[in-house]
């Protein structure tokens, strides 16, 4: 359900006795894609666009959720003969696969199940597996061994799986910006997820700013910011490892899982945000330099022509920071 608040900016300026109108900002909260979301507009027009908003989530979910049985993506992985791809769907597998071949196979939607046998799913709390385990899933990931072929999904073993977790939260982002603006807004922010897009200003009259996490594993309730940057016109993401990882006779074993290895990453990058144009591009290259290491996703980011902002972990315990030369964050003291 989304909840509805108004917010008011009252103009500081008067010119000559006529005060401007105040320009209205709604905000849209709520629960959806297994997460939380905020969007925050201005409309002349006061229009409120929770049921649009609400419709939105659902033909996403219908499209790429794999906790709906009968979505598109639920029903191609069940080897459904009779599902075809919708628009979306094609849309985010074909964006993927772009990104799988520019990262040499460093992101890569068929990646679940070795994602759920590290324990990252639902299976949480299994042994870690061991090399024999892996090498018998990793006969089932590989970008190359999937297509879409006249909306059908062809493959070259039945078994392989696609998730869009690392990618359909952007692109989710991306609908529902492009839903305000053809209607008109130019003042707005996005987020599902963490995952954000904005464009104008906020109701303070204001550039949008949005927060970088400090890398620590306290806990959502002790989070602190690592960095602000500005965000007008753009989209930001970010995907960290410091988080999301379980812990096995005393060893940490991160979320993210090399889809090339078969096993989590061991460097020492613990957090990895992009600037890009379009959030779903964000999303994708995000966590696919979480599994390369800021030293490789450096030059590919550039090439791409994406900015990026790297928090690594140095031996005693320190904090170091890279960000490109557009990034554009401020530290937080």
């Amino acid at each position: 359900m989304i909840v509805r608040f108004l917010l008011v900016l009252i103009p500081l300026l008067s010119f000559w006795g006529c005060q401007p109108r105040p320009v209205a900002y709604t905000r849209l909260e709520g629960n959806a894609q297994g997460s939380t979301f905020r969007i925050v507009y201005a409309d002349s027009l006061s229009r409120d666009f929770a049921g649009s908003v609400d419709s939105i989530f659902r033909v996403m979910d219908r499209s790429m959720s794999l906790w709906d049985s009968t979505s598109v993506i639920s029903l191609f992985n069940a080897n459904d003969p009779a599902v075809r791809a919708d628009a979306h769907f094609t849309t985010v597998f074909e964006r993927s696969r772009e990104v799988a071949e520019t990262t040499g196979g460093n992101f890569d939607v068929t990646v679940g199940p070795l994602v759920k046998a590290w324990g990252f799913s639902y299976k949480k709390g299994l042994p870690a597996p061991d090399s024999v385990q892996v090498d018998s899933l990793l006969r089932l990931i590989g970008y190359q061994k999937i297509q879409l072929r006249d909306r059908k999904l062809i493959r070259t073993l039945p078994q392989i799986n696609i998730d869009f977790n690392a990618i359909a939260q952007g692109y989710t982002v991306d609908v529902l910006a492009d839903f305000l603006k053809d209607r008109g807004v130019k003042n707005y922010l996005v987020e599902v997820g963490g995952e954000v897009r904005a464009e104008g200003r906020n109701e303070r009259g204001e550039v949008w700013r949005i927060g970088i996490d400090k890398p620590t594993d306290s806990g959502a309730a002790d989070r602190t910011l690592q960095a602000v940057v500005a965000l007008d016109g753009k989209a930001l993401a970010t995907s960290g490892s410091y988080r999301k990882f379980v812990e096995r006779e005393g060893r940490k074993y991160s979320h993210a899982i090399d889809p090339r290895t078969g096993f989590p990453i061991t460097h020492s990058l613990l957090s990895v945000s992009v600037l890009a144009n379009d959030c779903m591009t964000a999303d994708a290259y995000a966590t696919a330099f979480l599994v390369m290491g800021l030293e490789e996703a450096i030059p590919l980011a550039r090439q791409q022509g994406l900015e990026l902002y790297g928090i690594v972990a140095e031996p005693d315990g320190s904090l170091r920071v890279y960000q490109s030369a557009g990034f554009g964050a401020k530290a937080v003291e």
